[in-house]
């Protein structure tokens, strides 16, 4: 018994063996392994998890300033022409198609951009986007225009080496008047009349209630037409209650997306800037359809721009009169005689606006593709390349536009 005892103390003393020591060990490392790849894995997803939210949240504001900017065009003039000068006549809204703004066009108002590229080569070569302008009048500091007094008959001002003196109702706002640069971009408009004219506000005279301003944009005169005669009849205020002028701030937003510096940019153009301003890098594509109402028999509702399916292949800034038929409203002296003349018709019966955004996540996944194979598409038909895209589209009902032009002419039964 004594033998025995000792027997099982010494045993006791010895403690692990070599091998149960290293069992115990790779035990261990698998298990630390296995809990290590377990919270790398878990901290790869709440990675993700945070920067697909971040794509949504930008998808979400981008999205909402877009559609304020939509809900504020044609404000102040509803959808009427816009005379910038003699070679520029457009409506409060515009879009261009994929254009390459690195390359002068005479069809845009936007210079050659050296600062502008398009996607680069590859899997988002495709990605393109389109370019959207918008205008409105700020209501804010509007003047309403009145009859000058004396002979001649009243009128809105006399031309004066293309200066023009717009007589108006007491006490005007001094919002208009400049104070840092020469002069401020203004509308004269009259929805009635379906005439909205760009100026250059250069005064605003209190005291004998006169503007002064020139008719154009920029460099570029206003010399033809009706908004360079202000003694011409359509400029005359002879009856206020059914001929009103009224002349507001110019206000102006576009949207492109840059990919200048490899990454792409959503870039804003706001009123009066000289240069465009990020407001996102992780917007990948802007796209936009406009929804045209039909305006005569047969009444069909919304006609979108581009839509396939419907048999209307184009853009409204690509439709040609062989290629985008148009109803003749009674009203109107026939139909379009040029592709200008159909776009602007087109334009001015723009009811709805359909945006979609790709928006991608800041960072990629690098373990979700192979950086050394080729790039592949998802079901989605975007590239696998480590970006987790969302794709934002609405579209938004214009408020100003709605109101103004050709509506639907009802015929009694």
């Amino acid at each position: 018994m004594k033998r025995s005892s000792m027997r099982i103390q010494r045993r006791a003393r010895r403690g692990f063996t070599l091998l149960e020591v290293m069992i115990a060990s790779t035990i261990g490392l698998i298990v630390l392994g296995a809990g290590l790849v377990a919270a790398m894995q878990m901290q790869r997803r709440a990675l993700f998890e945070e920067q697909t939210m971040l794509a949504q949240v930008t998808g979400r504001t981008v999205k909402e300033l877009i559609a304020a900017d939509l809900q504020r065009a044609g404000a102040g003039m509803g959808n009427s022409r816009i005379t910038f000068h003699d070679m520029r006549v457009q409506t409060a809204i515009q879009v261009w198609t994929e254009p390459d703004l690195a390359t002068a066009d005479a069809t845009r108002p936007f210079p050659e951009d050296p600062g502008f590229a398009l996607p680069p080569a590859g899997p988002l070569e495709e990605s393109v986007s389109d370019v959207l302008q918008l205008h409105w009048g700020d209501t804010r500091g509007m003047v309403t225009m009145a009859p000058c007094g004396g002979p001649p008959p009243p009128a809105t001002g006399t031309a004066r080496s293309g200066v023009q003196g717009f007589c108006t109702s007491m006490n005007p706002s001094t919002r208009l008047q400049p104070t840092t640069t020469p002069w401020v971009p203004a509308f004269v408009v009259n929805p009635n009349k379906d005439i909205a004219c760009h100026v250059r506000v250069t005064n605003v005279d209190t005291g004998s209630n006169v503007i002064t301003a020139e008719p154009g944009f920029g460099t570029d005169n206003t010399n033809n037409g009706p908004c360079a005669e202000p003694a011409d009849s359509r400029w005359s205020v002879n009856d206020p209650r059914q001929d009103t002028w009224r002349i507001m701030q110019a206000q102006s937003a576009t949207y492109r997306v840059n990919w200048a510096s490899g990454t792409p940019t959503l870039e804003y153009l706001g009123p009066g800037a000289a240069n465009w301003v990020v407001l996102s890098r992780d917007v990948e594509r802007l796209t936009v359809r406009l929804g045209v109402a039909a305006i005569a028999e047969p009444f069909g509702g919304m006609r979108w721009f581009p839509d396939r399916e419907n048999g209307r292949l184009f853009s409204l800034d690509e439709c040609t009169i062989d290629t985008c038929p148009i109803e003749v409203h009674p009203s109107e002296p026939g139909a379009p005689g040029t592709d200008e003349e159909l776009r602007l018709r087109l334009r001015q019966r723009i009811r709805e606006v359909e945006v979609t955004l790709v928006v991608r996540t800041p960072r990629p996944d690098r373990q979700a593709f192979d950086p050394d194979g080729p790039i592949r598409v998802d079901a989605e038909e975007f590239p696998i390349d480590g970006f987790k895209r969302r794709t934002f589209t609405f579209r938004v009902t214009l408020r100003n536009f709605a109101a103004g032009s050709l509506q639907p002419r009802l015929t009694e039964n």
